[in-house]
């Protein structure tokens, strides 16, 4: 599994109690497996409310009950998933994205579901996915939607650092004996073709330079996986709306995670959000350029 700097061959996953989270554990353990990684289980319990009495002990002892409970379910859940994984656990009273963020410093990947009962899960990715997705220090996976083997699909843009995501989804397909559909999405000018032949701009060449901006960008890729068959997709529209209409039957969604204001950042891009809440998949949030930035934040410490 190709990891951060300094970070171990390790998958992290977030539970606390629900379906969405138990699926979240069985898709971590088989990436866990397939990849000869660990698996490490971690639960955040939630502090009690400032103004609870809590004299004996008692309702904080019944949430770790409850807590260890949820542990060794999703234990149970992983081994039946990956039989011989190496599976550690954390659990302890704080927040589930700090808690998850605290975990990516040394995982390879961090994976969570898309709903919960109020932990990692909850609020719909609003209070954790999304602000874990662009504060961690590794990629993260958002489970959802339905089970499948179809291919892995990845988006195409044109930033600077794109070709690590889509490194990463020729890695995913690699490794699940699947292809790879590559997706780049644009609005023409003007939004009419033949208003924008009036002015002299011609829809058709600018798709003819933006698919030969494509294929140049993963035949880079393709080099270092060349068992993987590649479908080239440039489509018109939305490129949330589109990816995932591509999505739908894949195994996997690979997307670029850019979140604002370096490794502190708490904003996830608009495309990023759209297709993390409406993928009918897994989705898996790479952050280019991290390994350059966690490096040069160990250095400048």
């Amino acid at each position: 599994m190709t990891v951060p700097i300094g970070h171990a061959n390790e998958v992290v996953v977030g539970v606390d109690g629900s379906e969405s989270a138990r699926r979240a554990v069985r898709w971590a353990a088989g990436e866990a497996g397939r990849r000869g990684a660990s698996l490490r289980i971690v639960h955040a319990e939630l502090p009690l409310p400032a103004d609870a009495l809590d004299m004996t002990g008692m309702a904080r002892s019944a949430l770790h009950d409850e807590a260890m409970g949820w542990v060794r379910e999703a234990v149970v859940d992983a081994l039946d998933t990956a039989p011989a994984l190496d599976i550690t656990y954390r659990v302890e009273v704080n927040t589930p994205a700090w808690m998850l963020e605290q975990e990516s410093a040394t995982a390879g990947l961090v994976v969570v579901g898309s709903r919960g009962l109020g932990g990692f899960t909850g609020l719909l990715l609003g209070s954790v996915a999304v602000a874990l997705s662009c504060r961690a220090m590794c990629p993260v996976a958002v489970v959802r939607g339905d089970e499948a083997e179809g291919p892995v699909v990845v988006g195409v843009n044109g930033a600077p650092h794109n070709w690590v995501v889509l490194d990463r989804a020729f890695e995913e397909a690699e490794v699940r004996g699947t292809s790879l559909v590559a997706v780049h999405a644009w609005h023409p000018p003007l939004g009419n073709e033949k208003l924008a032949e009036s002015v002299g701009i011609v829809w058709s060449e600018l798709h003819t330079v933006r698919d030969a901006t494509v294929a140049q960008r993963l035949e880079a890729c393709a080099d270092r996986h060349p068992g993987v068959r590649v479908e080239r997709h440039v489509v018109h529209g939305s490129a949330a709306h589109r990816l995932v209409e591509f999505a739908a039957g894949a195994s996997l969604l690979v997307i670029g995670s850019h979140g604002t204001g370096g490794l502190r950042g708490k904003l996830l891009g608009s495309t990023s959000q759209a297709v993390v809440r409406h993928a009918p998949c897994p989705v898996l949030l790479v952050r280019p350029g991290l390994d350059e930035q966690i490096d040069r934040t160990r250095r400048a410490g």
